[in-house]
């Protein structure tokens, strides 16, 4: 087969030797990862029982049930508790005023230090 003027190709060969020792060192790392992970993770494996590990360790929240019903509770707690009053520190007398009444009391008296109109 002659070469034509226009045709471009590959005129050289990747060394099979480079090839093979790539292959030897993907094999060795895909065989040695899974053996010496629990060396690097020790506390992974349970040691009592190794085929029933817990799914989840002692620190971690419960999961939720039923999260719309978990976010409806938060928000009507937050939302009681932004309209309410309440101590804050009984011994210095600071309070908690709803929010809406605070706003209103920050129009009338303004920000101490602030430029009013």
């Amino acid at each position: 087969m002659t070469d034509s003027p226009d045709t471009n190709y590959e005129r050289s060969d990747v060394d099979p030797v480079l090839v093979g020792w790539l292959a030897l060192g993907l094999g060795l790392f895909v065989v040695a990862t899974p053996l010496l992970m629990p060396f690097a993770f020790s506390r992974s494996i349970d040691r009592r029982n190794p085929v029933t590990r817990p799914a989840l360790s002692a620190e971690a929240p419960p999961l939720a049930l039923d999260p719309a019903a978990e976010l409806r509770r938060h928000r009507e707690a937050d939302r009681q508790f932004a309209d309410s009053y309440g101590w804050i520190d009984r011994g210095r007398g600071v309070v908690r005023i709803p929010v809406r009444r605070a706003m209103e009391r920050l129009l009338e008296t303004g920000l101490p230090g602030w430029p009013s109109r």
